[in-house]
């Protein structure tokens, strides 16, 4: 069980470099993130899509060596997207990045029907979290892709999770369904998805996870707010490794709160597609897209 970002690096390094495309690589946290990659023996190729001048310019400003890339010029975010998206889907590329294109682009060419990636019924964010508050990794979905999920898309979102969850060796994934309160109640439809969620995997219908809900934040991360509560048999409470979170705007606002007030290391991805998509925050450094990469790698080394 990969319970530190330290050991995902050694997870990652111990699987054969990866080749990747960077959808859009002029941006300098882009670019720096590849140049780490490789110089610890992540990737050993990288296909650049984007302005080929500005790429090799910000590289010479950054005094990154270039000359081991491969720069695919583009003339605008549209064809940046779909040259690094066909470098997967066409088998030259195990990973793609995001870089620093808008990402209604980036997704556009992921969900192209003839030369894009998408497998599953929806594609889901999720985020990986390591913070000194917490005992091990915590992930967050969706904050970045399903606005406000249904009880179908909220079963996809889990199953989406799988490929990741089995990479970092946590078999079962302990699930939390979050809301604002512990009990079903037909007014707030999100207690109503957590409890048939819940009654779903109880039944069998989630192997290798373990489901409940609805629950508190508190609830989840904490065995003792937990007991306060009433709740003294949960298996999840204290120990979650997953947050399904009832919609994408509280997903992201505790998301970004766990990076700029609790100190919080990240990497996110893009699940549910044929290969693994890397997807960063275009506020994130040049070390948590480094993170993301790792993730990537290490759930292609299990394809």
């Amino acid at each position: 069980m990969i319970r530190t970002f330290q050991e995902l690096k050694q997870a990652a390094l111990s699987t054969a470099p990866a080749s990747v495309a960077v959808a859009s690589a002029e941006k300098k946290e882009v670019l720096q993130s590849i140049d780490l990659a490789r110089k610890e023996g992540l990737i050993d190729r990288a296909i650049l899509t984007g302005d080929a001048d500005k790429i090799a310019q910000l590289a010479d400003q950054l005094q990154i060596d270039c000359s081991g890339f491969e720069i695919q010029n583009a003339t605008d975010y549209s064809e940046a997207a779909e040259l690094a998206v066909r470098a997967v889907s066409s088998g030259d590329a195990d990973i793609l990045i995001k870089g620093g294109l808008d990402s209604s682009f980036y997704f556009k060419a992921i969900l192209n029907r003839d030369w894009g990636l998408r497998q599953s019924k929806v594609l889901s964010n999720i985020t990986v979290f390591e913070q000194p508050s917490y005992h091990k990794l915590l992930t967050i979905t969706d904050n970045a892709i399903l606005l406000n999920p249904d009880l179908e898309q909220k079963r996809s979102i889990i199953e989406n999770t799988r490929p990741l969850f089995r990479a970092l060796g946590l078999t079962p994934a302990k699930v939390g369904v979050v809301c604002a309160i512990e009990k079903e109640n037909p007014a707030m439809p999100a207690t109503v998805d957590a409890a048939a969620l819940q009654a779903e995997n109880q039944s069998g219908a989630f192997p290798d996870f373990v489901i409940e809900g609805p629950f508190g934040y508190d609830a989840c991360i904490s065995a003792e707010s937990a007991n306060k509560k009433g709740i003294t048999d949960s298996v999840v409470s204290g120990d979650a490794d997953l947050l399904l979170m009832p919609n994408m705007e509280a997903a992201n606002i505790l998301g970004k709160a766990y990076k700029f007030h609790g100190g919080a290391d990240s990497g996110g991805l893009v699940l549910g597609a044929a290969a693994p998509v890397v997807l960063n925050s275009r506020s994130d450094s040049a070390i948590r897209r480094l993170n993301s990469m790792m993730l990537a790698k290490l759930i292609a080394a299990e394809k």
